[in-house]
């Protein structure tokens, strides 16, 4: 019998454009980046902007003086073809002005002649990063809009209508919570970029590390969407589970720059062996992101929250687990007691809760906060707590702050040398 051999993949280098009129520097230039890029090296401009127009550059490495176009006008032209392309100048006549006006035009670099093999190397490396960065943002923008698309959709809205209206306000609800983090890294983002002509070190790591936050949170906005969209359509999803001290982790980045935490501080304490629980992870992220936001606003001073996370390896003691003034729990019924069971809980050191209101907080719309509260944040929390057989437990009295804690199936882990 013949076989045949699966073809390796194709692994595509991105493209790197050359324009110089001397042949040295072009050809020193394709000799050093060839194995790291498509390198395409032209004498003038028009052949490079006839290129760009036709082909997807990378970035661009351009003399200043050249024959015919020169290389700001080569600059100007190919940022108009294509606004993330890098681009690195290059001259032998280096002036203040020149280098104010590649770098006002959006150029990246600007290095001098002769150029020693280190320095290009590592503008290059700069301007690679930069662009990786750049298309990140770009995807993340898209994504949003086509997300933003998706839940106008006027057929979309009639299905929830028909279905629930709390279904399509606690989708809302849900997504503006990470919307609200990415608005706070873009901003962010934009007082950084403004401050600087170029990124290097620790200005570009941080960008770096910002643009991910920002790539993350526009997963978690598709997460929930695609939730609450399986919901309508009555799709049974698999058995879900997530690590518990990932989310942990996820959380005190995401709150990390969140407009409630008004000067205090999230503290978080893991567990000592991680294990699963048995939810999505964006549900469980939704659900102590409500409960984090409604800690640190209970109080109008700074204070410290804490998130603990505990595994029980025996059956909880549920007949205790009793209604009273200051307690009140949601899902007993529903509750899968079976160990190992996860805990994690949310304390903050507010006014405490009375016991009127302490009776009430679980039902949708009802809010203390009558100018900002919509009244669904515990109400989502408990809808999503009892649908994986889980348990709410809230304890508060006035004057001694509140506690929350979620208790939720968990799951050993695999053994297969993959976290979860």
């Amino acid at each position: 019998m013949s076989s045949v051999a699966s073809n390796p993949p194709v692994i595509t280098l991105p493209t790197l454009l050359i324009v110089d009129d001397e042949e040295g520097p072009r050809h020193s230039l394709r000799m050093v980046f060839k194995k790291e890029f498509e390198v395409f090296a032209v004498e003038n401009g028009d052949k490079a902007l006839d290129y760009a127009k036709s082909h997807p550059v990378s970035l661009a490495i351009l003399d200043i003086r050249m024959a015919g176009k020169s290389g700001i006008e080569v600059l100007r032209g190919l940022k108009a073809i294509d606004p993330h392309i890098e681009v690195i100048m290059l001259t032998a006549y280096e002036t203040i002005e020149t280098a104010r006006q590649a770098l006002r035009l959006g150029a990246c670099d600007y290095l001098s002649k002769p150029f020693d093999l280190s320095t290009i190397r590592e503008a290059v490396t700069r301007a690679l990063h930069l662009r990786r960065i750049s298309e990140t943002v770009s995807d993340t923008s898209e994504r949003l809009k086509a997300l933003s698309d998706q839940l106008n959709d006027s057929s979309l809205k009639e299905e929830m209508a028909r279905t629930t209206t709390e279904i399509y306000a606690g989708a809302l609800h849900d997504i503006n919570n990470p919307l609200t983090v990415i608005a706070g890294y873009v901003e962010m983002l934009t007082i950084r970029l403004e401050s600087v002509g170029s990124l290097h070190g620790a200005d570009l790591q941080a960008v770096r590390e910002d643009v991910a936050t920002l790539s993350k949170q526009v997963n978690t906005c598709a997460a929930i969407t695609r939730r609450y969209l399986r919901f309508v359509n009555k799709r049974s999803p698999q058995a879900p589970e997530v690590s518990v001290n990932q989310v942990l982790d996820d959380i005190q980045t995401l709150m990390r720059n969140h407009p409630s935490i008004k000067g205090g501080k999230l503290a978080i304490k893991h567990l000592n062996v991680d294990t699963a629980a048995q939810i999505g992870g964006t549900e469980l992220i939704q659900i102590l992101l409500n409960l984090c936001m409604n800690a640190f606003q209970s109080a109008q001073q700074p204070q410290t929250v804490w998130v603990t996370a505990e595994r029980f390896d025996i059956n909880l003691p549920t007949e205790t687990f009793k209604d009273n003034p200051t307690e009140r729990y949601i899902g007993s019924d529903s509750f899968v007691n079976q160990p190992p069971v996860i805990a994690v809980s949310v304390l903050d050191q507010g006014p405490g809760i009375p016991s009127d209101v302490l009776a009430r907080i679980f039902e949708p719309y009802f809010t203390t906060k009558a100018l900002t509260g919509t009244g669904l944040g515990l109400a989502i929390v408990s809808r999503l707590v009892k649908a994986h057989h889980g348990l709410v437990h809230v304890k508060s009295s006035p004057g001694d702050g509140t506690r929350f804690t979620i208790y939720l199936p968990g799951k050993e882990p695999n053994n297969s040398g993959t976290p979860f």
